[in-house]
């Protein structure tokens, strides 16, 4: 299979297998207007003019409830307020929109930038009416069905984005190193995305002036405008900063399919490391099984995933798309000639993917990831 190009730009559909190269070998590209061309949210929430209808957005879903981000005084700390989004657009329409657009992203007076809708839960606790659909391209979301399995939580990955030009998000990867796609209802979006690794030539203030810094330090990225419409694949450990060119509304999703999860387990276990080396000095406190428990508390603190939800994560998964893929996983994790044919047969295992009541059984995965994480871990290490 060729290897793709980076930031290839589709202007006209394609098919799964055409897109597929992109997750394999982890590579951004975009999209045309085409990805969301039977989307009802691009003429509902939009004004014969391309901005968004705050009218109609107000009547209908005023009274839900979102997270809205605005920055501190000169830095990057944010904080975030749930606001109803009858609040948020009365704030918006306040907001100067005749002229705030701007092209470059901010370096100082952060506490300026207007607020941010951002991480509206809209599948979840909007009024139930069909706005958009997930493109084929991107269904086959692991990360999204195991959370929808969850009875213990109430939470998701699926976000609508409502923001006036100048509204920003500072420069991150995406969360658990998972996928993200992003398109467009309305409005216009500036990107700019570092190749991964290089983000680690960035000096110790990289927030406040990734382009600056990119350009002094010779940081392969790329900067790209997204219009109306328009969708981008960001792949796993891609770093990227946003800015709003204009109004604008977007619909995002963190998802992870079989490609993904490598990559999520790379940095699970990276972060692991991390967390071991940050609290060593209280090892000698607590035998083994203490230590792992204490270990995988601090790593869900830091990361919202420890190592037995992402086996929950992967068993969920692999009942939905049948055992065939668990032998297809273990190949693509090198993991397969690794182990021996007790830990295949491991009484724990068995269990887990025979719990068909509940899809998995948190005992019986906490008890298989106690006995066997590091043997996991060692097998990346090989």
């Amino acid at each position: 299979m060729e290897i793709p190009q980076p930031f290839h730009h589709f202007e006209e559909a394609i098919r799964y297998d055409t897109f597929e190269p992109f997750m394999l070998h982890n590579t951004p590209c975009t999209f045309g207007s085409w990805i969301s061309d039977n989307w009802p949210a691009r003429k509902l929430w939009v004004s014969p003019d391309g901005t968004p209808d705050l009218e109609y957005l107000l009547e209908t879903f005023g009274h839900c409830k979102a997270s809205v981000t605005n920055f501190l005084v000169e830095s990057l700390e944010s904080e975030c307020k749930e606001q109803t989004i009858s609040e948020f657009i009365s704030y918006w329409k306040k907001f100067c929109r005749s002229d705030n657009s701007t092209q470059d992203f901010p370096v100082t007076n952060f506490h300026e930038l207007p607020h941010y809708m951002k991480d509206w839960h809209f599948a979840k606790n909007s009024p139930p009416q069909s706005v958009y659909n997930v493109p084929e391209l991107f269904s086959d979301d692991w990360l999204n069905r195991y959370w929808k399995s969850r009875k213990d939580v109430d939470d998701d990955y699926i976000f609508s984005y409502f923001g006036p030009a100048g509204s920003y998000t500072p420069f991150h990867a995406d969360v658990f190193r998972s996928y993200s796609w992003s398109i467009n209802v309305c409005g216009y979006k500036k990107w700019l995305i570092v190749y991964p690794g290089e983000e680690l030539k960035l000096g110790p203030t990289y927030p406040l002036n990734v382009e600056q810094q990119c350009v002094e330090r010779n940081v392969k990225h790329k900067i790209l405008v997204q219009g109306p419409g328009q969708g981008i694949f960001v792949p796993s450990g891609w770093w990227h900063q946003v800015l709003n060119i204009a109004d604008t509304i977007s619909i995002n999703h963190n998802w992870a399919n079989f490609h993904c999860v490598p990559k999520m387990w790379h940095y699970l276990t990276a972060e692991l490391c991390l967390v071991e080396r940050e609290i060593s000095d209280c090892r000698h406190l607590m035998d083994d099984d203490e230590w792992f428990d204490q270990c995988q508390l601090v790593l869900r603190a830091n990361v919202g995933l420890n190592f037995s939800e992402f086996f929950q994560f992967i068993v969920v998964n692999l009942h939905f798309l049948s055992i065939h893929h668990c032998e297809n996983l273990l190949n693509e994790l090198a993991l397969k000639d690794k182990f021996s044919d007790n830990l295949s047969k491991d009484k724990c295992l068995v269990n887990v993917l025979k719990s068909s009541n509940r899809l998995y059984n948190v005992n019986d995965v906490i008890e298989f990831v106690r006995k066997h994480w590091m043997t996991f871990v060692k097998a990346f290490k090989s």
